[in-house]
């Protein structure tokens, strides 16, 4: 086994006997194949793009597989059998398809050198099999035959691809689909087959990856609002009620709208968890006398605080761990989410809704919630509400009210080194302004930050998809300033990675020509010191300091 798709890989190097995030060793390998038999995919998609032989179901395929293998989603053997299965099986009809229009075309055979990822087939279709090839596909083997900084920087550019997978599927799901997206997941797989790259080439790949990312954002939030309306400012009750309830964590509105029409009127309430907090912010779902609360933290925090739930609890689309036995017969997942042993809950049919019957059945024979904390939380500031705000932040930063704006966002983990993030924004001064996005501010919500001016020093954006929303209204703040360029704002980045759509957020702000960015508690461990030290003479990327260090140098603007 060989893993550092996260910020919390063994000792800031790899996991290489099981994942901390509880992946086992024929997991890892099942995902380096499933990786080895999407570039064939994306080979056979980016040649036949020319006749329009790339189907949209092939699109949403290479999306999904891509999403499955983002950090802490899916652990099913069974699941990524049946990817590789799939994405051998569409790569052999389009290569078919594909060499016959070739041939018809250009009235000779399409003669170029073919890599094993474009070739390779199976005898059958084996779970054994294919967790013995994926042993020797993975990140060792590319390593030991690319240039070492090349290979990091195209690491890079697979988890950037992942990361617009995921956010591919969150936007089908709201029927908004991209084109420019779909094809560029097929070029960025299918460019990593080539050995003879460059830096600069991987580079401008990677950098085009964070606009895309950006891009895939802002048509889900415009979508989301769309559809559940525009978020508006909303304070979230932190503690339990009366009655029995059911726990969603996650990322999906449309789950959660299908889990509120379904429980409306049965006495059963509602609680959010991590990232799934947002959906209190959405008129659509104010409607919901039932959706009562967010319930316990962040995603890490789940081992210890849903046996406390003592209801069903539905994971949606990512951060699911290995459960404990206290809860594990509760708990369920859906959409790409899968772990052995865990019910899931089929996709929905056209014009259908997903079925929680057997979740609501179990909550109606539960316990009420063990109370977690209590207080409130204010969220609910997208870009509608930031946008309103502009013109008075604007003022406050020329009569040097706000001294700085801290974007603190991201995602939160495990280790006790994100206490920095909690440090950091309390001791952050008065005449700083704090936005976040994503669930690094379950580790400074509960304090009371204060206003200036009669803006709260604390905006919470929403989800990490949202951090789009932070680009636009900044994008908006730097106009309103008549500033040149977004680094004239008094802006700094904070961001705490974890996994694949966070490293999204760094490249984002690459491809805006953001300097200065900090990004912790450790930085990426597929950074060669080379490419390091290439980001930091392009980019200004930082690692994190001491907390005193870092707001000195914030305020200074460095």
């Amino acid at each position: 086994m060989f893993c550092y798709h996260c910020q919390e890989a063994k000792k800031n190097l790899v996991c290489d006997k099981t994942g901390i995030c509880g992946k086992k060793e024929n997991v890892s390998s099942l995902q380096d194949m499933l990786m080895f038999s999407l570039k064939g995919l994306a080979f056979y998609c980016t040649q036949a793009e020319e006749f329009g032989l790339v189907s949209d179901k092939t699109n949403q395929f290479m999306a999904k597989a891509l999403f499955s293998m983002v950090t802490n989603v899916n652990f099913s053997a069974d699941d990524f059998v049946s990817l590789i299965d799939e994405a051998i099986r569409r790569r052999n009809s389009i290569r078919q398809q594909f060499l016959a229009a070739y041939q018809q075309k250009h009235e000779q055979a399409f003669s170029q050198t073919l890599t094993e990822e474009a070739e390779w087939q199976y005898d059958a279709v084996d779970e054994q099999a294919f967790t013995d090839k994926g042993k020797n596909v993975g990140v060792e083997k590319d390593n030991e035959i690319l240039d070492p900084d090349i290979h990091a920087l195209q690491e890079t550019l697979l988890y950037a691809v992942k990361g617009l997978g995921s956010l591919a599927v969150h936007n089908a799901e709201m029927n908004i689909e991209s084109a420019e997206q779909y094809h560029f997941m097929h070029q960025a797989l299918s460019f990593t087959l080539n050995k003879d790259n460059t830096i600069e080439a991987v580079l401008t790949l990677v950098v085009q990856s964070g606009k895309l990312g950006l891009s895939a954002m802002a048509l889900l939030e415009k979508a989301n609002s769309k559809k559940f309306g525009a978020p508006a400012p909303t304070k979230v009750h932190l503690d339990t009620l009366e009655n029995p309830g059911i726990l969603v964590s996650g990322h999906d509105l449309r789950d959660i709208d299908d889990l509120l029409a379904q429980t409306a009127g049965t006495g059963i309430d509602v609680y959010t968890h991590g990232e799934a907090i947002s959906a209190h912010a959405y008129p659509a779902f104010k409607k919901y006398f039932n959706l009562v609360a967010n319930y316990g933290g962040a995603w890490q925090a789940q081992k210890t605080e849903f046996p406390k739930f003592n209801g069903p609890i539905l994971v949606t689309t990512n951060s699911i761990q290995q459960p404990k036995k206290t809860y594990q017969d509760r708990l369920f997942s859906t959409g790409m989410v899968a772990w052995t042993d865990v019910p899931h809950i089929a996709d929905r049919k056209p014009g259908q809704r997903k079925d929680f019957s057997e979740i609501i059945d179990i909550a109606k024979q539960s316990e009420v919630p063990t109370t977690l904390t209590e207080g409130a939380y204010q969220i609910g500031f997208g870009l509608a509400a930031l946008t309103e705000l502009t013109t008075k932040i604007a003022d406050a930063i020329k009569a040097e009210k706000i001294k700085r704006i801290i974007v603190l966002t991201g995602t939160d983990g495990r280790h006790k080194e994100r206490k920095y993030y909690t440090e950091l924004a309390q001791a952050l001064p008065e005449n700083t302004l704090i936005i976040t996005a994503g669930d690094v501010k379950y580790r400074f919500l509960t304090h009371d930050f204060g206003q200036i001016e009669g803006i709260p020093r604390l905006l919470d954006a929403g989800q990490s998809s949202d951090f789009s929303v932070i680009i636009s209204f900044l994008q908006e703040l730097q106009q309103s300033l008549a500033l040149e360029a977004l680094n004239d704002l008094p802006v700094s980045f904070n961001i705490s990675w974890y996994e694949q759509k966070t490293i999204l957020m760094m490249l984002a702000l690459f491809s805006l020509g953001f300097k200065n960015m900090r990004v912790g508690p450790t930085l990426p461990p597929f950074f060669t010191p080379a490419i390091l030290e290439l980001l930091t003479d392009k980019y200004a990327l930082k690692g994190i300091d001491t907390v005193e260090s870092d707001i000195e140098s914030m305020l200074a603007g460095s």
